[in-house]
């Protein structure tokens, strides 16, 4: 049987980074989907050369850094055409609303072929105090409602992040699939719950992950156990957090590791008790996902992934809420049984949350799309 012909529209992602590692759940969300659709995708950044993708078709621009989104959309949409000259696509999905979203519902009805968009994070965010979000600017805040409301499907990564979407656009369909993980990258390490706890964020050191009240958090905490925080991600702030660490007088109990590659991570998962994750905004958050499936119970702030399993996996408090999340963890540290019940629960979420359960809910969407 021929295969149905998908293109994904990226902005970045595959073959792209430190290591052309790009986003892992993205890159191994395409290997799956490669091995039932005859898939391209077409990235709309300059694709690191030597990269080779797996199973299917991977189309970059020429372009450096300094090109508008609007050339970018241009040449790629030229590509895609091209392609579906030669052999009909199915069905047009991007990932991010913004430009590849609108991208692909031009391509969608100019060549009338369905289209979905996964929205994956700050598409309705309006965050003045650190830049954040395309609901900051007029135009893209049309552009992103003109999205949602005209493609067959948007697809939300949790509950939390579909109710934001909700709160602010009008959808025509909308559906919610997390990413899940490859289980065979994730081992479960036992360790007994006790002093020194040893703490974990992984992630990158940027203003949506409101750092400065991880360190506050920490600090509150470590002032009544003993604990340490490993601290594993590119710092794009150039050493403010390891100043602020010197501040809260913490900086013997706090570690900068910088840039991990992804198989190293599992390592830093077998040592930890607990994540600690208390960003301003995600739509999903997979270090979550990660932590979870390696037996770590998170603690975080109230987004995303943390959010959805609030109390029955995870410790959450409000955004930005130091005073409350240390309370919270030092509550479930004095609670050994609440936190094996945590880790537990966790750990039997992802055997039916992982990475082939993400791939089968898109490959029923698929279906539906090209059914009706």
């Amino acid at each position: 049987m021929t295969k149905k012909r998908i293109a994904i529209i990226i902005y970045g992602g595959v073959g792209v980074g430190i290591g052309s590692e790009g986003v892992i759940c993205l890159v191994n969300l395409c290997e799956r989907i490669a091995q039932e659709y005859d898939l391209t995708v077409f990235s709309m950044v300059r694709i690191d050369a030597g990269y080779q993708p797996k199973g299917y078709q991977l189309i970059g621009t020429p372009f450096g850094e300094k090109r508008s989104a609007l050339v970018r959309m241009a040449y790629i949409g030229f590509k895609l055409i091209q392609q579906h000259a030669q052999k009909p696509y199915a069905i047009v999905h991007a990932f991010w609303a913004y430009p590849a979203g609108l991208l692909a519902l031009l391509m969608g009805k100019r060549l009338g072929i369905k289209t979905a968009v996964t929205f994956m994070g700050g598409e309705v965010a309006n965050l003045p105090t650190i830049n954040y979000g395309l609901y900051r600017s007029s135009l893209k805040k049309k552009i992103i409602q003109q999205i949602a409301k005209r493609v067959d499907v948007v697809i939300a990564l949790t509950q939390h992040h579909a109710q934001k979407l909700t709160e602010k656009l009008a959808i025509k369909k909308l559906v919610v699939i997390p990413f899940g993980v490859d289980l065979a990258q994730f081992s479960i390490v036992s360790k007994p719950v006790c002093p020194p706890y040893q703490f974990l964020y992984l992630g990158n050191i940027n203003r949506v992950k409101d750092i400065p009240t991880l360190l506050s958090t920490f600090q509150k905490i470590s002032q009544t156990v003993d604990a340490t925080l490993d601290i594993v991600g590119l710092d794009t702030l150039h050493g403010e957090m390891q100043a602020l660490a010197s501040q809260l007088a913490i900086s013997d109990k706090v570690h900068f590791h910088g840039y991990q590659r992804n198989h190293q991570l599992r390592n830093w998962l077998a040592k930890a008790h607990i994540l600690l994750h208390t960003s301003l905004w995600e739509s999903q958050a997979v270090v979550v996902n990660e932590a979870i499936a390696s037996g770590v119970v998170v603690c975080g702030t109230r987004v995303g992934l943390i959010a959805d399993l609030e109390n029955i996996i995870t410790v959450v408090a409000p955004v930005g809420d130091a005073e409350d999340l240390a309370h919270k963890v030092l509550q479930l540290l004095a609670n050994t049984d609440q936190y094996k019940q945590l880790r537990s629960n966790g750990i039997a979420w992802s055997q039916n949350h992982d990475l082939s359960t993400q791939y089968q809910h898109y490959s029923n969407l698929y279906q539906s799309l090209l059914t009706y």
